[in-house]
């Protein structure tokens, strides 16, 4: 019997809503670590899943393809993976530089300490021994672009804000 885990159902993107922009800048995939596989990802009505086998742990593997930084918003079963809050996008996420990776195997504890992601039945869940069983068997995504710095605006020095200019809007020479 396998596990149905739906993939990337709220994947959205910070100006874009497509899956398929948010794939240009972002590998998602999934990992079982009890056998070191990638997951076969399926699509059905518009979804994407993946099939595990019950009690197996799980890493979500997250690859920039992207030459800018993006913040990633990870998710498992409703429940934001730093934070441990219930999944928004406006939470804290994973920072990854320029074509970087990174494997997200549980929710962060401490710095040191995850509680891992594995297979298992909705009773057993993370989610619902935390009483938040709204999302289960769902791993969720937001990805944001890092903003362009804003244009610097042009200095302008004391000496010429306080230069007098004629009615014509030039700068008037200085009185010896």
């Amino acid at each position: 019997m396998k596990f149905i885990a739906t993939l990337f159902a709220p994947l959205l993107l910070s100006g874009c809503v497509s899956l398929a922009t948010a794939a240009a800048l972002i590998d998602v995939s999934v990992i079982d670590r009890s056998t070191g596989e990638q997951l076969d990802v399926y699509r059905h009505h518009g979804r994407l899943y993946v099939a595990g086998i019950p009690g197996n742990h799980y890493a979500v593997s997250l690859r920039n393809k992207s030459g800018a930084r993006v913040l990633t918003v990870v998710s498992v079963d409703g429940i934001n993976a730093i934070s441990g809050q219930a999944a928004a996008s406006a939470q804290s996420g994973y920072v990854l530089s320029p074509w970087q990776a990174t494997e997200v195997s549980g929710w962060r504890k401490s710095m040191d300490d995850v509680a891992a992601f594995y297979f298992t039945n909705i009773d057993d869940s993370y989610a619902a021994r935390m009483d938040r069983p709204q999302h289960i068997d769902v791993i969720g995504m937001t990805v944001f672009r890092k903003a362009k710095p804003p244009r610097p605006m042009p200095s302008i020095s004391k000496t010429e804000r306080s230069r007098p200019t004629d009615k014509a809007g030039a700068s008037a020479a200085a009185p010896a």
